[in-house]
C-alpha cells in the first residue's frame, strides 16, 4: 500500500475513531484530501459530519528535523454531540508510536506538532455552523542504515536484538505495513550519524562511528528501562562483535532521558572498529605434481 493508503487503513481500523464519525457508503468519514460534495448519495441523506480529512506533504524539513508533514482537519456541526476536541485527542493516539511501512519505500512514523481550531462561517453562535480542528503532525523518516561490511549499525542492531528478542529492531526484523510499538514489544532503531577516521596502520584503518539508538515505545518508563539497560550491558562488555566476527570498541557512551526519542534518540555510541586494507588469501597450491601410472 501507499503511504496514503496506510493513514487512511489506520484511522478507519482504530474503533475509538470510527465510532465517532459518520459514515460514506458504509464506511467511517475519513477523506483524502477533500470530502464528496453532500449531493452524494455515499452519504445517504445523512449528515456529513463528524468526518475527518487529512493531507499529507513529503517535503523535508531541516529546521524541525522532519520529512514532511501531516495534516488532519476534522469537521463537526455544533449542533451535534461530539465536538472537534473529542476527536483530535482520539486522532493524536491513532499515530503516536506507529510506524507505517510504504510498498518499496522507507519506514515513517508521526509526532504531533500542533492543533489549531476553526470555525467555518462568519456566525459561531449560529446553529448548524461547522466548527473543527487541525492537527499537525511531522512525518519522520527512518530509512535502512547498512552501509558496508562490516558494518556497525547492523552490529548494533544484532547485538540488541540478542538482548531483547521480543522487541522489534528496524533495518533487521521483518516490518509489517502498520507496526504499533507497545510495551510488550517495543521498537528500535539504529542510526550511523557520522564516521570518521581516526588513524591508519599497514594493514588497518581505524574508524570511529557514532550511532544514535531510538526506543519507541509509549510508555516512558519502560523506554527509560530500556535505554538504560542497553547502556549498561555495552559498558559492561565494552565491545560489540561485528558481522565478520571483529570487534567494535566502546569508545564512549551517552544516554540522554530527555531528548526526543523519535527524532533524536535516547543512546548515543561512538564505536572504534577497523577495516582491513587485505583480504586473507587463500592457500595457493604450489609446486604440484601428478602421477598416473
Amino acid at each position: 500500500m501507499k503511504l496514503e493508503e496506510l493513514i487512511q487503513k489506520r484511522f478507519v481500523s482504530t474503533a475509538a475513531l470510527a465510532e465517532r464519525l459518520t459514515t460514506y457508503n458504509g464506511v467511517p468519514a475519513v477523506f483524502s484530501p477533500e470530502a464528496p460534495g453532500d449531493e452524494q448519495d455515499g452519504w445517504g441523506g445523512e449528515t456529513q459530519y463528524p468526518m475527518v480529512t487529512y493531507n499529507y506533504d513529503l517535503q523535508a524539513n531541516e529546521e524541525r528535523n522532519s520529512a514532511g508533514s501531516l495534516s488532519v482537519s476534522i469537521f463537526c456541526q455544533n449542533t451535534t454531540d461530539v465536538f472537534p476536541e473529542d476527536i483530535a485527542p482520539i486522532v493524536k493516539e491513532c499515530l503516536r508510536d506507529v510506524i507505517l511501512l510504504p510498498e518499496g519505500g522507507t519506514p515513517y512514523c508521526f509526532t504531533w506538532a500542533r492543533t489549531d481550531a476553526f470555525t467555518m462561517g462568519e456566525d459561531a453562535g449560529k446553529a448548524g455552523v461547522v466548527i473543527g480542528c487541525e492537527v499537525r503532525f511531522d512525518i519522520l523518516e527512518y530509512p535502512s542504515m547498512e552501509t558496508s561490511d562490516p558494518d556497525p549499525v547492523m552490529a548494533v542492531d544484532k547485538y540488541i536484538k540478542e538482548l531483547y528478542p521480543k522487541c522489534l529492531v528496524m533495518g533487521y526484523d521483518r516490518m509489517e505495513e502498520i507496526t504499533e510499538a507497545s510495551a510488550d514489544q517495543p521498537v528500535v532503531y539504529c542510526r550511523l550519524i557520522s564516521s570518521e577516521k581516526q588513524e591508519e596502520t599497514n594493514t588497518v584503518a581505524w574508524m570511529d562511528g557514532r550511532i544514535a539508538v531510538h526506543v519507541l515505545c509509549p510508555e516512558s518508563t519502560v523506554r527509560l528501562k530500556m535505554a538504560a539497560d542497553i547502556a549498561n550491558h555495552l559498558s559492561l562488555d565494552g565491545e560489540v562483535i561485528m558481522l565478520d566476527y571483529s570487534p567494535m570498541f566502546i569508545k564512549r557512551l551517552q544516554v540522554n532521558y530527555k531528548s526526543d526519542y523519535l527524532k533524536e534518540g535516547q543512546v548515543f555510541i561512538t564505536g572504534h572498529y577497523g577495516l582491513l586494507r587485505y583480504k586473507a588469501k587463500p592457500h595457493v597450491l604450489m609446486a604440484a605434481h601428478g602421477n598416473y601410472s
